[in-house]
């Protein structure tokens, strides 16, 4: 089974003023092996909406202008004029991993992280990287707001790899740049990220009845029963609210 989740490292895409950095998604097919065979599968597709879609806004930059600018985007909800919306994690309860996928990493560039949003399966080894030519302090928090890493990045070019040890949703932050903000949602169950149009692709689903679980950091859906039958592709919408 294969997923598709957000896995460009570096893209831009302009929406209505400010650049908003979000990743690509890309969709990957198989079939799950059963003790009897193989099972039949087919595809989730999903579009998250909101209403009253929020405009495109930035953040002053208060260290480091130099190389971060003066303003940045404030990405914490990035929604089209239609009210799509990007950086939504989609999770099928129980629905596990394939064994084949492409280790998560996380950019800092252009003083933001890139991608803001990921998913990424537990035990995962996450490549934390840099592009700018100043101090990043990478910092991670786990569910419990427990430190999970915390790495100086003093000079563009640096890699380094840490454990993704257990599920939950991580929080990363710069030490050096307080409004940088990712997430990695840490999951046992296979997901997928929505792109700027909202739409989320999930490919290689058992066909039965499944719970699809929703995350954002500042929205909330409930959770919604999908039935996916052999291949034939499933829709279905997704809208959020604020939380609270």
């Amino acid at each position: 089974m294969r997923y598709s989740r957000v896995m460009s490292r570096y893209p831009l895409t302009k929406m209505c003023g400010p650049f908003v950095v979000v990743g690509l998604l890309v969709g990957l097919t198989t079939l799950v092996p059963l003790h009897g065979g193989t099972q039949q599968t087919g595809t989730i597709r999903g579009v998250v909406i909101m209403a009253d879609p929020p405009s495109s806004s930035t953040l002053e930059v208060t260290t480091d202008q130099m190389v971060c600018g003066d303003r940045v985007p404030n990405e914490e909800i990035i929604a089209d004029a239609d009210g799509h919306v990007a950086n939504v994690v989609a999770r099928l309860t129980g629905v596990p991993w394939p064994v084949d996928v492409t280790a998560p990493t996380i950019d800092n560039a252009g003083c933001l992280f890139v991608p803001r949003v990921q998913i990424a399966p537990t035990r995962s080894q996450l490549l934390v990287t840099s592009q700018d030519d100043t101090l990043h302090s990478t910092h991670s928090y786990d569910d419990r707001n427990r430190t999970d890493f915390n790495i100086a990045m003093p000079f563009a070019g640096m890699e380094v790899n840490r454990p993704l040890r257990r599920p939950g949703v991580v929080r990363i932050e710069c030490d050096s740049h307080a409004w940088m903000r990712g997430w990695v949602v840490v999951s046992n169950d296979v997901g997928a990220v929505s792109g700027v149009d909202g739409v989320f692709t999930i490919t290689g689903v058992p066909a039965r009845t499944h719970e699809l679980t929703i995350w954002h950091e500042r929205l909330v859906a409930p959770p919604k029963t999908v039935t996916v039958t052999p291949g034939s592709v499933t829709e279905v919408t997704v809208t959020l609210e604020p939380a609270g």
